[in-house]
């Protein structure tokens, strides 16, 4: 069973969000460094707390510009993570020429592997190395390690019968659990 598509630079861009927002390593440091930035932003309003000698409340309202920075912080740095994500993807995957890495795609659920075929050559992976099949409103990734998967936008399928059953292929062969994300 084949799926034929374009690859464009937008299918890569959903997986590397995708990624990013799901991977445990790439969760816990995003964690780790908002946390350590809150921290280093309620420094000052913390020590003006602590050392003052008028009462916490009346201090906390004369700081309120103070106390403000780390709420906002907390409040806008998500999203500007997600979009400063996106921008950064555009920016990697325009880097160099790039030739014959985007454009007609085929992915074919073979008897015995995966196979990717590009203008620029093909990629054969046997089923075993098929890690995690990821299903999204706009994409399928079949991961073949931690960090890469094949990307098969849904436009790919004309109807929503092919798309499942090309699931059913990659799910029966690869022996793997299909995780649905929204």
């Amino acid at each position: 069973m084949k799926a034929t598509y374009e690859l464009t630079r937008d299918d890569l861009v959903a997986f590397i969000e995708f990624h990013q927002r799901t991977s445990p390593a790439a969760r816990r440091q995003k964690i780790g460094c908002l946390v350590v930035a809150f921290c280093a932003l309620m420094v000052l309003p913390a020590g003006i707390l602590l050392t003052t000698d008028k009462p916490v409340l009346e201090t906390a309202t004369d700081i309120c510009p103070l106390l403000l920075g780390p709420i906002l912080f907390g409040i806008f740095a998500i999203p500007y993570i997600r979009w400063r994500t996106r921008q950064m993807s555009n920016r990697l995957l325009s880097e160099g020429q790039n030739k014959e890495f985007y454009g007609k795609c085929e992915l074919e659920a073979g008897d015995a592997a995966l196979t990717e075929t590009r203008p620029s050559g093909s990629t054969t992976r046997n089923w075993t190395s098929v890690e995690r099949i990821v299903i999204m409103p706009s994409h399928l990734f079949v991961y073949t390690s931690g960090i890469e998967a094949y990307v098969v936008p849904r436009r790919a399928f004309s109807t929503e019968s092919e798309f499942n059953a090309f699931v059913d292929v990659l799910t029966e062969r690869s022996a793997v659990e299909v995780q649905a994300c929204g």
